[in-house]
């Protein structure tokens, strides 16, 4: 395949993991964030890819990639793209929530692809060494809606070619609602409990507020964008998840972090209230998210 140059936008759990595994496939492999620094090396420690090391570009623009992966937290988003003048790039946002689409869409248009990134967990420590700790090949989801067929082959033999499954879904409801629905469930129960997966299958309590929030999150994707699902493929999907699985809202939190509060949880509480739909479990989660933060900072 065509080694194209690559942007990464983010260098954190999963920019830096994109990062280390394109550059190990010989990609010229920038990145957009400032360090003093020409070049930053990083490490990575994963149970299903093994360990590698890589030397990325550090450049204040991304003018000349033909690819750039979006992996910064929300928070950040703005003062990135205040960077980034390349307008004929593909954009390929792997942020979690829905918030960031619109400001994507104003800023780069029809180049942006609607797609998200799943069963992974991974992140970076104070030295800059990613800990990628799923047993498995992460998952992106692409959509195809609206998009070259051309385009669409070109991101996913990329990401096929460093062991990164993909699957292609022919309308963006799908990508948007079928990961935010179990990832804003599962952040939602192990930052506010502090707990990881396993202890939330252990506890009556936790697994009837996980279930009810899947349950209102699908009620709010049906009004919003017509999307349909069964709570129970949701339910049997996050059954494959291990018991050791963490969040990194929960992690930003219990750092007292800049967390994805609002675009994660937030957002959908916004949403079912602008269409006058009642979300009680979010609405008081969400709620309670928000006064640990506040204690924490």
């Amino acid at each position: 395949m065509q080694k194209f140059k690559i942007g990464i936008v983010g260098l954190g759990g999963i920019g830096g993991l994109l990062g280390v595994l394109l550059k190990n496939k010989k990609y010229d492999v920038s990145s957009s964030k400032s360090y003093y620094k020409k070049y930053i090396t990083l490490n990575l420690k994963s149970n299903f890819y093994g360990n590698l090391s890589a030397k990325l570009k550090t450049r204040s623009n991304l003018n000349d990639k033909k690819i750039i992966f979006i992996c910064s937290k929300f928070q950040f988003l703005n003062h990135h793209l205040k960077k980034i003048k390349n307008t004929k790039a593909l954009i390929v946002p792997l942020l979690n929530g829905i918030s960031h689409f619109e400001i994507l869409k104003k800023k780069f248009g029809s180049k942006i692809f609607i797609a998200n990134i799943g069963k992974v967990e991974s992140k970076i420590n104070k030295t800059k060494q990613i800990i990628h700790t799923s047993s498995n090949a992460p998952e992106v989801l692409i959509s195809s809606e609206k998009k070259n067929k051309k385009e669409i082959q070109i991101l996913k033999k990329l990401l096929n070619e460093i062991n990164i499954k993909v699957k292609i879904r022919l309308k963006s409801s799908e990508v948007i609602w079928l990961k935010l629905i179990r990832l804003s469930a599962i952040s939602a129960i192990t930052a506010l409990y502090n707990c990881n997966l396993g202890q939330i299958r252990n506890s009556r309590k936790k697994i009837y507020e996980l279930n009810t929030l899947i349950k209102e999150s699908l009620i709010v994707s049906k009004k919003a964008d017509n999307f349909r699902e069964n709570s129970s493929n949701i339910k049997n999907l996050i059954k494959t998840f291990p018991d050791n699985l963490t969040t990194s809202l929960q992690r930003d939190i219990n750092n007292s972090s800049y967390s994805e509060l609002e675009t994660q949880i937030g957002s959908i509480v916004k949403l079912s209230k602008s269409l006058n739909i009642k979300s009680p479990m979010y609405e008081k989660i969400y709620f309670l998210l928000k006064r640990k933060c506040q204690k924490k900072s």
